[in-house]
């Protein structure tokens, strides 16, 4: 453990000795300012992110930013974790279902308040939902809906500072509980449409 903790230590420390023209271009660095993303990250720790979002084809479980789209969030950027894929249903509230299948999130912790829950039909291609861990103080796509590819900036890497915590931020196999479920009420409307469960019709 020990050696692998000193192993990241040098290469984040490689990292940020790298020309800062270059280290801009390839890769970023962001503190984590709320607790929407604990216990995983924590006000104070410090990241590593390569810009841009992850592989299409293994992009389910990683932790990425994008910019809050809400006129109120002007300037902010969300850190969240990809939980739905493109083409995937999803029913969001006590648990996330995706084409009528729970799934298993050791991550997420919090009861999703009433007026988060939402429902999404279909997600458009390169269109992803995005939900933070701490799901009674996370804005996400249960507020602002689907986000496409292109608006997300940069995927988490590792974690840099405090020393205690520092490590790779990988994200977790994706698993399903039980065989699919009834998808009802809330996965209707507009493909990439995060509807509120039981009230198809609002935004």
């Amino acid at each position: 453990m020990r050696t692998q903790v000193m192993a990241l230590a040098a290469a984040a420390a490689a990292c940020l000795a790298i020309p800062a023209w270059r280290l801009g271009r390839l890769l970023m660095r962001v503190e984590v300012a709320g607790d929407s993303m604990s216990p995983g990250l924590l006000p104070g720790d410090f990241l590593l992110l390569r810009r841009g979002a992850p592989a299409r084809d293994a992009a389910y479980g990683h932790v990425v930013i994008t910019d809050d789209p809400r006129p109120e969030g002007a300037g902010r950027v969300l850190l969240k974790r990809i939980v739905g894929l493109p083409g995937e249903a999803l029913r969001v509230g006590g648990g996330v279902q995706v084409n009528g299948r729970r799934l298993i999130e050791p991550y997420a912790h919090g009861d999703d308040p009433v007026s988060q829950h939402r429902g999404v039909h279909r997600l458009d291609d390169d269109t992803y939902f995005l939900l933070g861990d701490h799901r009674a103080a996370s804005t996400d796509s249960r507020d602002f809906g689907p986000v496409p590819r292109d608006r997300i900036t940069g995927t988490v890497l590792l974690r840099y500072w405090p020393p205690e915590r520092i490590g790779r931020v990988l994200p977790p196999p994706r698993r399903f509980l039980g065989p699919a479920e009834p998808q009802e009420g809330g996965l209707h409307g507009g493909h990439a449409h995060a509807a509120p469960v039981g009230d198809p019709g609002s935004s």
